[in-house]
């Protein structure tokens, strides 16, 4: 009985042993697996860390746009442990998704013609190279539908989606990839991607919510790296600017000539960096003097090459040509043929005799020319025929144009000026208007040119009440003294 007992005790804590070392091995299985499972997080978060680590390295160190395309592709592949990834940018000019950086193992996420399906059993290069150029349009795909829809997919088998067309090549079929649309606030930048073989890799809930972070964390870096980019190529645009004004500064004068007989005065305040207007006085032969004003229409660096051009003509002809319709004409030929459709210039140039008795001016569509007499106080305005430069090539420009010639007497003062000055605008939409310009030259005449230019700006920078006029303003006031 004793003996029966023993052998049932023994068996009992046999089995015990048995069970405790079961669980053991049970607990040590679990505690393997959860170990995995840390290091597995760790690993994918240290990834993520060196992704999140080098897009913010790339955007501090402004790289080029092609470095940051890749290393976001390769970063999604390595935090993802795909094989292969893609990278699309939404260009709103053709609304297109354009390919930034497909690497070489990625499945091919559009739909391929027939031909490259045909190019492919002879070259297997041509699919690579079809990728890396085809852009898809938004409205059609998958690619179209996930940036359309602003919603990011998990296919477990690419080849069964529709959004492919039906004639699939083999490294589209037994396929796994996420799709996801790269956005930040309102603006849409395009579609990131990440594939594998389904025998290789099966992404799971995780990996999708992992590769929802990526999505938003390239977004944001990208977002930032334009911004940046875009900041930088202002500020070069503007340095740019800046140069050019400077140049265009230099080849305004520098100082009011000194003609026996007169006083002369000219100003020019751009609207914005680079000014439309220009203004030049002129030693011609003979003794002879003269003064050009002229506005191209537009604005900017376009509008200020054209202002380089007809200084350098207006310098040129005035010294082969006595007649100033006859210079304003040979200009016209000069600028004619180059100048867009849509622009065209406006110009007054007159010229003085060598004992200043007499002046004559000829006016290319320009603003009439006032004359203030200091005998009666009035003004007259002076406005002979013209057509704008640039408008026709020749004939008709030559019939149109013609000279006006007037004589000045003594304190008489005349202004030429730009469309800036009497089309200034305040807040209500009223226009400062001829008629005030007027009253300013009359009102500021007796006390010289530089008192009627400084007056007229005066009155206008009241008018205007602190606002930017929105075009340039030029004035040049002509007074004779004997």
């Amino acid at each position: 009985m004793i003996i029966a007992l023993l052998v049932l005790i023994v068996l009992l804590m046999t089995a015990g042993l048995v069970m405790l070392a079961k669980i053991a091995r049970q607990q040590k299985h679990a505690i393997a697996a959860l170990r995995a499972e840390e290091e597995a997080i760790v690993a994918e978060e240290r990834r993520m860390f060196h992704y999140l680590h080098d897009l913010g390295e790339a955007i501090w160190r402004d790289d080029q746009q092609a470095s940051m395309y890749r290393l976001i592709v390769e970063g999604a592949i390595r935090v993802t442990q795909s094989t292969g990834g893609a990278l699309y940018l939404y260009d709103e000019a053709s609304q297109q998704l354009v390919p930034r950086h497909y690497s070489d193992f990625c499945a091919p996420l559009i739909s391929l013609p027939e031909r490259v399906r045909q190019q492919m059993k002879e070259n297997s290069a041509t699919l690579l190279s079809t990728l890396r150029m085809h852009a898809e349009k938004v409205q059609s795909g998958l690619l179209g539908s996930v940036f359309m829809q602003q919603k990011t997919e998990l296919l477990p088998d690419l080849g069964t989606d529709s959004r492919l067309g039906e004639h699939l090549v083999p490294s589209q079929q037994h396929v796994t990839a996420m799709i996801g649309p790269l956005s930040f606030g309102v603006r849409r930048l395009g579609v990131l991607a990440v594939t594998s073989p389904k025998d290789g890799r099966s992404y799971n809930a995780n990996d999708f919510e992992v590769f929802n972070s990526l999505i938003e964390q390239s977004a944001f870096a990208l977002a930032n790296a334009m911004s940046h980019q875009e900041a930088s190529k202002n500020r070069m645009d503007q340095q740019e600017l800046q140069t050019a004004s400077q140049i265009q500064k230099v080849l305004l004068p520098d100082r009011d000539p000194q003609v026996p007989g007169f006083i002369i005065a000219g100003k020019n305040i751009p609207a914005r960096t680079l000014s439309g207007d220009y203004f030049d006085f002129l030693s011609l032969p003979d003794g002879r003097f003269g003064a050009v004003i002229a506005d191209v229409s537009g604005k900017g660096l376009g509008a200020a090459m054209i202002t380089v051009m007809c200084r350098t003509l207006m310098r040129a002809q005035s010294q082969m040509y006595e007649s100033p319709s006859a210079v304003l004409a040979a200009v016209n030929r000069q600028i004619a043929p180059d100048i867009r459709e849509d622009m065209f210039i406006t110009m007054s140039y007159v010229a003085m005799t060598q004992d200043g008795s007499r002046l004559t001016l000829s006016r290319a569509g320009h603003n009439a020319a006032l004359l203030w007499r200091q005998a009666s106080g009035k003004v007259e305005s002076i406005h002979p025929p013209g057509l704008g430069v640039g408008i026709d090539k020749g004939a008709v420009f030559e019939r149109v144009t013609k000279d006006e010639s007037f004589e000045m007497l003594p304190g008489d003062c005349l202004l030429l000026y730009t469309d800036g000055v009497n089309e200034a605008m305040d807040a209500k939409g009223v226009e400062f208007g001829e008629d005030r310009v007027q009253q300013e030259l009359a009102k500021h005449a007796p006390n010289g040119p530089k008192a009627v230019i400084g007056g007229i700006i005066m009155d206008l920078e009241h008018f205007l009440k602190g606002r930017r006029s929105h075009d340039d303003i030029t004035l040049i006031a002509i007074q004779k003294t004997a």
